[in-house]
C-alpha cells in the first residue's frame, strides 16, 4: 500500500542495501517489517506451537515472531531467510537459541526442495518483490504447504486480509486444506506513514494439514 515501485525480483533483493533500527527493517527503500507487528506475530506464534513440535518460519524479519516462537515453547526452529545480512543475524540470534536453530539462506523456492524434514507448524511472512506478488506472495506457497506438514499442522501468515477476505484467497486455502479456521485480531496499531498495513485488525488463517 502506498509504494511507488517494487524491488524488481531475486536477483536484486540479496544486493539491497539494510536498514534496521529497533523498531523497523527497511530494505533498499522498502519497510520489510515494524514493531507494531509484534501482537500479530505473537498470535501467529501460538498457532504454529500449537503441540511444541518442529517449526519452520519463512521469512525473518526483526525476530519478533521467531522470539516468540521460542518463548512458547518449540522442539526445533528452522528458518529460511533470502537476504543475507538478515539470514546472518538469525544465525546469531540462533546460536543463543534454547532448541535447535537450522537457518537456510535463500529463497523458499529454492530451498523448499531441499528440505528434507515435515514441521508441526509453519509461518509465512515474506516481502514481496514485483507487483505481481502485492498482498498475494504467499499464494504461491499456500498449495506446497501440506507437503512440508506432519498430520496435524498447521500453517499460518501474514495474509493481508480484513473483514473483506478475498474470494480468491479463500478459493485456494480450500483446494490445499480440509481443515480451515479465519482469525480475527484486532488491536493492531500500525506506525504513521507504514506503507503496507493501515487496519486495525488482520484476518488470518491457520490452515490444518490433515489426510
Amino acid at each position: 500500500m502506498g509504494v511507488s515501485s517494487y524491488p524488481g525480483g531475486k536477483d536484486v533483493w540479496p544486493h539491497l542495501p539494510v536498514q534496521q533500527t529497533a523498531n523497523e527493517l527497511k530494505i533498499g527503500q522498502w519497510q520489510v517489517m515494524q514493531r507494531w507487528e509484534t501482537p500479530l506475530m505473537e498470535r501467529l506464534a501460538e498457532f504454529v506451537t500449537h503441540n511444541r513440535g518442529d517449526v519452520l518460519e519463512v521469512g525473518f524479519g526483526l525476530g519478533i515472531s521467531a522470539d516468540a516462537i521460542l518463548r512458547k515453547g518449540c522442539r526445533s526452529y528452522t528458518v529460511i531467510e533470502a537476504h543475507p545480512m538478515i539470514a546472518e543475524k538469525a544465525r546469531e540470534w540462533g546460536s543463543n537459541a534454547s532448541v535447535a536453530v537450522t537457518v537456510h539462506e535463500g529463497f523458499w523456492q529454492d530451498i523448499v526442495p531441499t528440505l528434507a524434514k515435515r514441521f508441526d507448524g509453519i509461518l509465512f511472512d515474506t516481502y514481496p518483490l514485483t507487483e505481481d506478488e502485492w498482498l498475494s506472495n504467499h499464494f504461491p506457497f499456500i498449495p506446497i504447504a501440506p507437503s512440508l506438514l506432519t498430520e496435524g499442522g498447521v500453517l499460518t501468515y501474514f495474509s493481508d486480509e480484513t473483514v473483506d477476505f478475498r474470494a480468491e484467497h479463500l478459493r485456494l486455502l480450500l483446494a490445499a486444506f480440509k481443515d480451515i479456521r479465519l482469525v480475527r485480531i484486532d488491536g493492531l496499531e500500525p506506525y504513521p506513514g507504514c506503507e503496507y498495513w493501515t487496519a486495525d485488525h488482520m484476518i488470518v488463517p491457520i490452515a490444518r494439514h490433515v489426510l
